[in-house]
């Protein structure tokens, strides 16, 4: 009898993002990431029951990997809400723009299905809440709010941002944040 092929989830979201990246999301489709995989798109149902479910996925560990990323930034440091903001901002300036036309295309992909963005915003929340607007906090949430603004408007396609004009756009969050903190960039 012949042992049936277990697929390997990992693979299935490498293909995933590659489809999302090489298209800019427009041929995200189940065929498409089946073909890329190199797996029947029954095997991929099987695995990914929907293409939200597969986005969904994808967003999950896209969101993990920034995350640990922020946290090495902080390290052993203070771990205040205004450093949380500027290791975000940090690693922000350190990602590369294929990086984040991803994660706008995976966040605003999903947008029709909020139970599937639960995750983001336990993001944002963890992020701008402890920044209520007050004194050296207000100026961190503003930067934080404009910069993910582009984010999403870039992402939404409503505005079109160079990745020079959005990598001067975070130098500014960056200087603004340490200047709250009083600090120099």
């Amino acid at each position: 009898m012949a042992r049936k092929k277990e697929i390997d989830k990992d693979s299935v979201l490498d293909a995933a993002e590659a489809v999302i990246v090489e298209s800019g999301g427009r041929n995200f489709t189940l065929d498409a990431v089946a073909e890329r995989a190199g797996i029947s798109k029954g095997g991929l149902v099987y695995t990914f029951a929907t293409k939200d479910g597969l986005m969904h996925a994808v967003l999950e560990r896209e969101l993990a990997r920034f995350q640990d990323a922020v946290r090495r930034r902080l390290g052993n440091g203070p771990t205040g809400p205004a450093e949380l903001a500027l290791a975000h901002i940090e690693e922000a300036l350190s990602e590369d723009d294929t990086s984040t036309q991803k994660a706008a295309f995976l966040v605003t992909a999903l947008v029709h299905a909020p139970d599937m963005l639960e995750s983001i915003r336990s993001f944002y929340h963890a992020l701008l809440d402890p920044l209520r607007p007050r004194g050296k906090n207000a100026e961190i949430r503003h930067a934080l709010l404009a910069v993910e603004g582009i984010f999403l408007l870039k992402g939404l396609g409503f505005v079109e941002v160079s990745p020079s004009d959005l990598k001067s756009d975070l130098l500014h969050a960056r200087k603004v944040i340490l200047a709250a903190l009083g600090r120099s960039a």
